[in-house]
């Protein structure tokens, strides 16, 4: 068995062992498990929802996202439905600007769109048309997005009352800190034993638990009544196959198809990239080789999640936390989804994890994606781009705009390098021209 696990994910061949991978998922999960309550909490705005059915249908599709993923792609990046989005459609829903079926019609028909470019590999062009230099500085874009977002989880973002950077007589604070100096530690930790140095396996992982565990006395975990989920999985029958794509097909639902469209594409574009970078599997020219699949798994689980009342499905930047632990293959995924398909039965139990616990761990995860920057090239005009991604992200907390002022920014200093040196070697390709007006529609819509 360990053999043919070992030749199917080519985990030896990746530097990795099926113990790495196996934690290395479960670390994952920890880190976005909290989506089951952000997509409950978003949809709760849709008038008369079965929020168990939003929960379990959430957990089902990340669950077969990640194994598809893991078994098409061979890749350590975990998908779950994209931030934000989900409030968008509740609102849509909820102001009676569409009805649940056409909300989700509009869903499944941006990922219908996105599925033929991945067929016609029209998504290589694009993915190929992105110079090297921005290919490898996207790794550090997510990351300062992902300590972004741990800051904020674990409360360390937050100006306190008296107008300080943060209010440490919060606990959630005070054990963000600790959860902080935990993950810090066990991360960075290397114990040397008869001569050979060691670092400790999992170590998000076990400072995620500890954490957690240290949470219950100060009153910061809360320990459910009840570890089982309540609710029978018929609710998912109440959230589930209501998706109208015919009535979604009217003008006025363009802007907003176009625009899940084009964030589901630089999503998937920018974690793949940023993944793919960290785990080692980029080749020399920064092109990641199973990009194709990925984008396959990728527009066919938001297709998938439509159908079950979940907004786009896209690959999840906190996938670096397992990265980070070692994942280096699509068993990780596996486990990840292992993991999610338990929160099916027993959601409090997970679901009572801190954000003080997860958010410390993002923040260690965000630090350690900053290493791929060592590989840019730090030269003036190559580098402004990745320059202009970087100060983006960290202004606007969202690293699709970093890509895509980063990608506007090479076209204009590709431009200007052709006309000041007579030499249209400088002007980029058509697809990167393509890309610069996806663009430009990105920020309109």
């Amino acid at each position: 068995m360990k053999t043919k696990l070992d030749k199917y994910f080519r985990i030896s061949q990746r530097g990795s062992t099926i113990g790495t991978e196996l934690i290395g998922g479960a670390t994952t999960f920890a880190t976005m498990a909290y989506i089951l309550a952000y997509m409950t909490g978003a949809m709760s705005a849709v008038p008369g929802i079965d929020l168990t059915g939003v929960l379990l249908c959430t957990a089902l599709i990340t669950a077969i996202s990640c194994i598809a993923m893991g078994l098409v792609a061979n890749a350590p990046i975990a998908l779950a439905p994209v931030l934000v989005i989900p409030n968008l459609v509740a609102g849509m829903v909820a102001s009676g600007e569409a009805t649940y079926g056409q909300a989700f019609g509009t869903v499944a028909i941006s990922g219908i769109v996105f599925l033929l470019i991945s067929v016609f590999k029209l998504r290589d062009l694009f993915a190929r048309s992105l110079p090297k230099n921005i290919k490898i500085g996207i790794g550090g874009a997510v990351g300062l997005l992902i300590a972004s977002i741990g800051l904020n989880t674990s409360g360390l973002a937050a100006a306190g009352e008296d107008g300080s950077f943060i209010n440490f007589s919060d606990k959630s604070v005070q054990l963000g800190l600790i959860g902080l100096a935990i993950a810090l530690l066990l991360t960075y930790l290397k114990i040397t034993v008869n001569g050979r140095t060691y670092k400790i396996k999992g170590a998000l992982l076990i400072s995620i638990v500890l954490t957690t565990i240290i949470g219950i006395p100060m009153g910061v975990t809360v320990l459910p009544e009840n570890i089982f989920t309540r609710g029978a999985p018929a609710s998912i029958g109440n959230v589930a196959f209501q998706v109208d794509i015919l009535g979604a097909l009217k003008l006025s639902f363009v802007p907003f198809i176009i625009m899940l469209l084009i964030n589901d594409f630089f999503g998937t574009l920018g974690t793949g990239l940023a993944m793919a970078g960290k785990a080692g599997l980029l080749d020399e020219d920064g092109n990641f080789p199973a990009f194709g699949k990925v984008f396959l798994v990728d527009s066919s689980a938001t297709i998938l999640g439509s159908l079950f009342g979940i907004t786009t499905v896209s690959c999840f930047a906190e996938s670096a936390a397992g990265v980070e632990s070692g994942s280096r293959t699509g068993l990780s995924n596996l486990s990840t989804a292992f993991f999610f398909l338990l929160c099916m039965l027993f959601s409090p139990l997970f679901l009572m994890i801190p954000g003080a616990a997860t958010g410390s761990a993002l923040i260690v995860v965000g630090i350690s994606m900053l290493e791929t920057l060592r590989d840019v090239d730090f030269s003036g005009s190559e580098f402004l781009p990745v320059a202009v991604m970087l100060l983006v992200t960290a202004y606007k907390g969202d690293y699709v705009a970093g890509i895509a002022l980063g990608m506007f920014t090479y076209l204009v200093v590709s431009v200007i390098r052709a006309l000041v040196n007579r030499d249209a070697k400088y002007v980029p390709q058509w697809p990167a021209w393509v890309l610069g007006v996806l663009m430009v529609l990105y920020f309109i819509f």
